[in-house]
């Protein structure tokens, strides 16, 4: 059992936190986090988002749920009692508690990858570039030192990575050609793997936030009839592959038609102007199982009791 309870004044106000829970709780609460990270993060490195951006996002929605939370409790926000919850440095919290919410998105989206500046300097160093300004395909190393290859223009622009990984990268992603005989063509001037709408991001942000608010409010082991309606229904051994072409006609007919009746019952019940209204709604959703994923996350969970336990 894990117990931490800590103070912090605040504007006159004590702040008083208390954490109580089991090792093994954090542990699989902790490996939950890894499971349903994992698509997010390949989403992410799909669209050149790297590491300390996606982090940066993170730290920033642990000082803005932190806030909130002070807020709904009646506490004085303040970037000291932020710190005591989050464990995010007193300086960083005061920092995004002062700046405006997409401060940090604006930060993050200036920010280029090393792949990208390595193709940037292609397209505009004078050292790669030919004659009318055409870019040169290139060998990965120069010839001498006026003839530059690859190898130079990773070391000058992308300094600390590796020249092969980078080359490697950006012609996995098509944004480099090898035309054979050792020699690389650039083929576009950003560096943007997958290109995704914002409707569509918008989308997937909603849909993934409003699923997770469900499950998260009915973690709390709500008494039958109370919690939010979430079920699932399972293939309990799988389905062949035509058998899942026939399911998923199956699932957009039937479950177009419960959806529509829901639409219909909410369009009948739903009063525009009405004071103190809940903005609900249902998602319908078909999933295949990422067998890596489920193998991993199987593993990394603990049984309450076990040797890690209470």
């Amino acid at each position: 059992m894990v117990a931490t309870v800590q103070t912090v004044n605040s504007d006159n106000k004590t702040v008083v936190l208390c954490w109580l829970v089991t090792q093994s709780v954090k542990h699989n609460l902790l490996a939950a986090f890894r499971h349903l990270l994992k698509p997010l993060v390949r989403i992410a490195i799909k669209n050149s988002v790297a590491y300390p951006e996606f982090a940066g996002m993170l730290q920033n929605a642990y000082v803005n749920v932190a806030a909130a939370s002070l807020r709904s409790s009646g506490h004085a926000v303040s970037a000291e009692a932020i710190a005591v919850m989050t464990e995010v440095s007193s300086s960083d919290a005061q920092e995004l508690l002062s700046s405006t919410d997409d401060a940090k998105l604006a930060e993050a989206e200036q920010r280029m990858t090393s792949a990208a500046k390595v193709l940037l300097g292609w397209h505009t160093d004078q050292d790669y570039l030919g004659p009318y300004g055409l870019v040169r395909d290139i060998a990965f190393r120069g010839a001498n030192a006026r003839v530059k290859g690859f190898e130079e223009l990773a070391k000058q622009y992308a300094p600390g990575f590796s020249a092969t990984a980078l080359l490697d990268e950006l012609v996995r992603t098509g944004c480099v050609q090898d035309m054979g005989n050792g020699v690389y063509r650039a083929l576009t001037r950003s560096y943007k793997p997958e290109q995704l709408s914002a409707e569509s991001l918008r989308r997937f942000a909603k849909v993934v936030h409003n699923v997770i608010e469900t499950l998260e409010l009915n973690l709390w082991r709500a008494p039958p009839g109370g919690g939010r309606v979430e079920s699932m229904v399972i293939a309990d051994h799988g389905l062949t592959p035509t058998e899942f072409k026939a399911f998923d006609r199956y699932l957009r007919a039937r479950g177009q038609l419960f959806l529509d009746d829901v639409d219909n019952w909410l369009s009948t019940n739903s009063r525009e102007g009405q004071a103190g209204v809940i903005q609900t709604g249902i998602g319908l959703y078909h999933y295949v199982v990422n067998e890596q994923d489920e193998r991993d996350f199987g593993k990394a969970l603990q049984l309450e009791g076990d040797k890690n336990g209470d």
